[in-house]
């Protein structure tokens, strides 16, 4: 019998396995191209993908983020609090040059504790309110259900991009 938690985990990983297929074979100038000047590149959209489900894992385990507990802040010489919500796409573009693979690395990071965090996951963590300092309390399924939309809107634009770049042969 399937359960809640694992449908979540499979649309975690199809995402994942989506993002990967979106990645594959991408140079270091493909990850920072942008198709306007008012659109967020690969690395970047990789990057707050991560940080944005680490975030939100976080407050469910009411633990540190993996970005600023296993110093990967520091690594990418980077804001330890920012998520790259609200940021200007001059804060996108300054964005350090950071190899692809250690992009992955951290967002493999993130994922090995969002599985684990799910997997101990009970029903009353997930019908408990964590409060979120911008939007205000929010349940645990609530915040499941916003990393899976996120992450599928955004590889949605990963792959677009990807996309893009053959068509204008960029």
């Amino acid at each position: 019998m399937s359960t809640f938690k694992e449908a979540i985990q499979s649309g975690l990983e199809e995402y994942l396995q989506a993002l990967t297929r979106a990645l594959e074979g991408l140079t270091p100038t493909d990850i920072r191209w942008q198709a306007t000047p008012h659109t967020n590149h690969i690395a970047w959209l990789v990057w707050h993908m991560a940080r944005v489900e680490d975030g939100w894992v976080s407050l469910l385990r009411r633990g540190p983020t993996v970005w600023q507990a296993d110093g990967w802040a520091a690594r990418f010489h980077m804001d330890p609090v920012s998520t790259g919500f609200g940021q200007t796409m001059d804060e996108v573009r300054a964005m350090p040059e950071i190899p692809l693979p250690d992009l992955i690395a951290y967002f493999d990071a993130v994922r090995a504790v969002t599985r684990h965090t799910l997997a101990q996951a009970t029903e009353a963590d997930l019908a408990q309110e964590y409060p979120h300092p911008r939007l205000g309390p929010r349940t645990g399924t609530w915040i499941i259900g916003h990393i899976l939309v996120e992450e599928s809107q955004h590889v949605g634009q990963v792959a677009l991009l990807r996309g893009m770049m053959r068509v204008t042969g960029a």
